[in-house]
């Protein structure tokens, strides 16, 4: 089944189509996606308001907000999704959308340029000291070995990623402030 809006701007559903949300025309907003999100009931995720806003073609209520960020991609609203219309496609497409813009909140570009220069995307350098301290034995990571995080950046170097999520050369960490463990 195919819901067609009349007068909608269709330029943001095609965008959404072409980078892999092929199947939102198939979502009838029956809420099954919704019932399952993990972040909708404590976040503004709404995974359900997001594809109905798609194909109103509603751009700036979407891509200007932080909502579509929030999404885990845990892919519970694709299993729970009676007609396959690709709810984390959808996500991803917006996602791309949004950073071509020029609009990723800062704790993404945050993880993005620890991918690139720690092969983490968390800092773990009081955690490997932690260990250290304690005796435990050293964490074989991808961001243990220099080859490694050269590959990650050879990688990323090669796509619009770099670009998009404004990784800096010159980065810095800004560190373990934070631990779970503390």
């Amino acid at each position: 089944m195919k819901i067609v809006l009349n007068d909608t701007n269709e330029e943001l559903v095609n965008k959404v189509i072409q980078y892999g949300g092929e199947n939102i025309y198939k979502c009838f907003q029956c809420g099954m996606c919704a019932s399952g999100c993990p972040v909708a009931g404590d976040t503004d995720h709404k995974i359900k308001r997001t594809m109905h806003q798609v194909l109103l073609g509603l751009d700036e209520q979407i891509l200007d907000k932080k909502s579509i960020w929030l999404c885990t991609t845990c892919f519970m609203c694709l299993e729970r999704c009676p007609q396959n219309a690709g709810p984390t496609e959808v996500i991803f497409a917006l996602r791309r959308i949004s950073a071509e813009k020029g609009i990723i909140p800062d704790a993404q570009i945050e993880v993005a340029n620890n991918i690139y220069h720690l092969g983490h995307a968390v800092t773990v350098e009081k955690g490997i000291k932690l260990r250290d301290k304690v005796g435990a034995p050293v964490l074989n990571t991808a961001g243990s070995d220099k080859k490694h995080i050269d590959e990650i950046q050879r990688i990323i170097n090669l796509t619009k990623s770099f670009k998009l999520l404004k990784i800096k050369k010159d980065w810095k960490p800004k560190g373990d402030e934070v631990i779970a463990c503390d």
